[in-house]
Order: C-alpha cells, then structure tokens, then sequence
C-alpha cells in the first residue's frame, strides 16, 4: 500500500516538476525540482513510463542552460531516465545529441552533450551500442580540437563505451588506442609553445653562425 501511493504521489507532481524545470527564472527552483524529478526517475523510473516523452521534452532545452549547475543535473537526470525508457524514447535523446554535436554551436555546450553521452553509455550500457557507429567519428574529431576540457570528456566517453559496449567498440579500438598514445605523454602544464619559438631562435643563430663563418 505504501509504494502504492508513494508511485501515485509521483504522478500527480511529476508535471507540476517539469513545469518548475522549464521555467529559469529562478535557478534554485529549477535545481530542486531536478533533483527531485531525478530521484524519482530512478527509483520509480517504470511508474513514471506515461510521463518520460514529457519529461525528456523538459530536460533537454536545460542541457544549454546558461547555469553548469542546471546542466549536470539534467544530464543526471536523463541518466536515470535511460534505465527504463522505451526505445523510441532512447532513439529520439541519442539522435538530438547527435544533432547538437554536429552542430558544435559552441565549445561549452558540446563540452555538455559529450558528458551527456558518456552519462547515457555508463547508465544504459549496451543500449547505446548501436547508435556508436555515428557517435565516434565524432567524439574522435573532438579529441582532436585544441581544449584540455573538452578531450578529457571525450576520452572518459572512450572508457564508458569500451567498458559497456565492448562488441560495438572492438572495430573502434584502434583508432582510440591511437589517440591514447598520442596524448599520454601530453603535459597540460607545459608550454610547448615555447619550445617551438626557442628550436625557432636556435635555427636562425645558427644560420647566422654560419654566414658570418
């Protein structure tokens, strides 16, 4: 009886919850109702099967919010979502994401949706596999661009699939074992800028060296 109306209690305020979520003028509203709604999700994520296109239609506009704080707590909140949602559901969140990173609109919402991605792999596991084939191509091309950031997301995006999805990843584990050699010896710290300028100088003293020898 109790669950019973613990899942019935749910219902009746989980559209009073997207409603506060879909509003930003208040920030602190927004956060609470995300970390309710995403308590709910996965506790009594089945329960809730009537409402995940609504709420799924009320978290994604939030992982452009102007506030990190609100976009990490959507991206957690779909986590759970993905645990119980229908395929249709899964298909319609995938390929958004994938809109927005082809998009790449700017360097910290596609921060956002590769932390999405690797949030939706660690959470629905082999779910995710048959979207991977469009997927790495362009987590690849972002490891690539120059932001510390941004290649430390996509490279714990790498361990999630490779963690959840091996089958799906086996024909990709090349070309990420090749960037991974290519960057384990990266140190964000130094200024290789200035090695550059400083092998530039001593090719150019030793050119006049050589002349006025």
């Amino acid at each position: 009886a109790g669950s019973t109306m613990t899942a019935n209690v749910c219902k009746k305020i989980t559209a009073q919850l997207t409603g506060a979520i879909g509003k930003q003028e208040d920030v602190s509203v927004q956060l609470e109702a995300l970390d309710i709604l995403s308590d709910m999700l996965s506790r009594l994520g089945g329960t809730l099967y009537s409402f995940h296109s609504s709420i799924l239609t009320c978290l994604l506009p939030q992982l452009t919010s102007p506030r990190l704080a609100v976009r990490k707590r959507a991206i957690i909140a779909l986590g759970h979502l993905v645990l119980t949602c229908s395929r249709n559901i899964f298909s319609e969140l995938t390929e958004h994401l994938l809109a927005e990173l082809k998009r790449n609109e700017s360097t910290s919402t596609t921060r956002t949706y590769i932390q999405c991605v690797a949030g939706i792999s660690r959470q629905a596991g082999h779910r995710i596999g048959e979207h991977l084939e469009k997927i790495i191509p362009l987590i690849v091309q972002y490891s690539n661009v120059d932001d510390d950031e941004l290649r430390e997301y996509c490279f714990q995006a790498f361990e999630s699939f490779v963690r959840r999805c091996p089958k799906e990843m086996d024909p990709h584990i090349s070309s990420v074992m090749g960037l991974c050699l290519k960057y384990i010896t990266f140190d964000p710290n130094y200024n290789y800028d200035n090695e550059e300028e400083e092998e530039e100088m001593m090719e150019t003293e030793n050119g006049e060296d050589e002349e006025q020898g």
